[in-house]
């Protein structure tokens, strides 16, 4: 092989990587988008009312549609490696990746305690409802939780940014600390009493609080996808670096 086509072939392997890096990020963001959306969607459209979490449409007709966009995110995920850590840094986008896709499969495949009797799924009838409802919810927060390190760790990383680096790590930061907020949220509604929790109910809390963290990590994966430029354009240029 020629030295120019040897070059050739190079740049075209680093641009094929690129592009997977992309496609990869803005599928991510894309489901995303697309959970919470089309469970409201059904939700309205077919006056069943919204459930009190994203999880409870486990025990709906979406069941379906939840697990497999789950199972999705998940695979995209494991399969994300991102780049390799420099000397001094622990954590590596791998290592996130995989943590934030098993803790959407344990979302997935350990379905959060039904509202009323039902039969047993496989995890249910092998661990019992109470254990597989504390799984799913540890799941859950693995899954935001190492979404969040993503925003607030890993995509900030880099050095010398120019005007639109430093407006791509406003919204990552921005969307991550919205997901820990709304985590916390989350955290503090399942701690409070029951009579709190009662009346808090049907304004459904706890559902729009996911939707919200889910809408941050998609934006922050869309934007790593470079699937927003006009919006941190416009972040780059009213608050230059």
């Amino acid at each position: 092989m020629r030295d120019g086509d040897f070059h050739g072939y190079a740049e075209r392997s680093d641009n094929d990587l690129v592009l997977s890096f992309l496609r990869v990020r803005r599928a991510i963001g894309l489901l995303g988008y697309f959970l919470p959306t089309v469970l409201v969607l059904w939700s309205v459209i077919f006056g069943q009312g919204l459930r009190p979490s994203i999880s409870a449409y486990y025990y709906s007709p979406m069941r379906e549609v939840l697990v497999g966009t789950l199972c999705a995110i998940a695979v995209f995920l494991w399969s994300y490696e991102g780049y390799r850590p420099r000397p001094g840094e622990w954590l590596s986008d791998l290592m996130a990746g995989r943590a934030a896709s098993l803790g959407a499969l344990a979302v997935a495949l350990i379905p959060t305690a039904p509202a009323e009797p039902v039969a047993c799924t496989l995890s249910q009838c092998v661990i019992g409802f109470s254990l597989a409802g504390t799984l799913h919810w540890l799941g859950a927060g693995a899954f935001f939780g190492a979404l969040a390190l993503f925003c607030l760790v890993l995509f900030v990383r880099g050095d010398h940014p120019d005007a639109e680096k430093t407006a791509s790590n406003r919204i990552y930061r921005a969307c991550g600390w919205i997901i820990v907020a709304a985590l916390a949220l989350i955290g503090l509604i399942l701690l409070s009493p029951d009579p709190v929790k009662t009346q808090l109910l049907p304004l459904r809390p706890v559902f729009w609080l996911e939707t919200i963290a889910t809408f941050a990590f998609a934006t922050s994966w869309m934007v790593k996808g470079d699937a927003m430029r006009p919006m941190v354009r416009a972040v780059a240029a009213g608050n230059p670096p």
